[in-house]
């Protein structure tokens, strides 16, 4: 009877607390091979880095618990990125080029929500269009070269503050928080849930399913705005080719954090976890030297690693619950 019942603690601690496990052990692998790696400096670089990431896994968390899975944030990214860039170099005004480009953002996805809503059309499918598309727009408007954007705010977004945490990293937070309180507490989270979970259900039940992937898209734009401008603060410049491959990493994120890839469930707290595990990841494979061919091949691994642990962990919690 004891050994059965800590079988059962043991395998509810890995259910809970396994990926945070993992994260600790990558982290310690990653010291023993770089002594800078746990440095402060190196840390809030790992942050700064990376908060593009973490500001479009907060979105792709909503897009994959409602089964409205969205490949082309990155692209859209770069587009926005471009039209600051573009009326920036025209009209010399910060604030008209952010407003373009975050205009730009959310246009883009509502006419993906309009494809998905209006057209009947596949998410995966408006998505992975819009995800070809839309890089193609950014790099023809500027022809494959960047647009150089130096501004105070935008300096002033990546300059280290108390304990060198930029406001870069602090809008990354907020977005978490946010993101974790919308999907908790209000009526579009709700929503999320139900549509992943049964959306024919949902609409039978009277919900405007239509009406809430409109305001989901439209927020997702908005990060994909905000995640513009953090990108284009670290370059200090407009880059048609930026962000390549970030819609993957957060999808990633998302899903080895322990959020379901059918939709219905998962939660903030959950992609927080994935995503740090990818910016460690990133981070420390990044600093050891190793040649970018080397780089991917041992970031597939780990990511298929987690994956199987995430898989396994899954299995864990059906059989506590049971």
């Amino acid at each position: 009877m004891t050994a059965q019942l800590s079988s059962i603690r043991w395998r509810a601690w890995v259910a809970s607390y396994g990926l945070l496990a993992a994260l600790v052990a990558l982290i310690v692998l990653f010291t023993a091979l770089n002594p800078r790696f746990l440095t402060l400096p190196n840390l809030t670089t790992l942050l700064e880095q990376n908060a593009a990431l973490f500001i479009i896994s907060a979105g792709a968390t909503f897009a994959i618990i409602s089964q409205n899975i969205d490949l082309s944030p990155a692209s859209v990214l770069a587009f926005a990125g471009v039209l600051l860039g573009l009326v920036f170099q025209s009209t010399g005004s910060l604030a008209l080029g952010i407003l373009a480009g975050v205009v730009g953002a959310i246009a883009v996805e509502l006419i993906n929500a309009a494809l998905i809503v209006r057209g009947g059309i596949n998410p995966l499918i408006v998505t992975l269009a819009c995800w070809i598309w839309a890089r193609g727009l950014a790099v023809s408007l500027t022809g494959a070269d960047s647009i150089s954007v130096r501004d105070p705010f935008l300096d002033f977004l990546t300059r280290p503050l108390l304990f060198e945490v930029s406001p870069a990293i602090l809008l990354a937070g907020a977005v978490f928080w946010a993101g974790g309180f919308i999907l908790a507490r209000t009526r579009l989270g709700r929503y999320t849930y139900a549509m992943g979970s049964d959306e024919r259900a949902t609409i039978q039940a009277g919900v405007p399913v239509g009406k809430y992937k409109f305001i989901m898209f439209a927020l997702f734009g908005v990060l994909v705005g905000l995640a513009m401008l953090v990108t284009v603060s670290r370059l200090g410049a407009a880059a048609p080719d930026a962000a390549y491959g970030l819609e993957l990493d957060a999808i990633v994120a998302v899903i080895i954090g322990g959020n379901s890839f059918l939709g219905g469930e998962g939660n903030m707290r959950r992609t927080v976890i994935g995503a740090l595990f990818i910016a460690v990841l990133n981070n420390g494979l990044g600093n050891l030297g190793m040649l970018d061919a080397q780089i991917a091949v041992y970031k597939a691994a780990a990511i298929l690693l987690a994956l199987l642990f995430g898989t396994v962990s899954a299995r864990l919690v059906k059989d506590h619950r049971s």
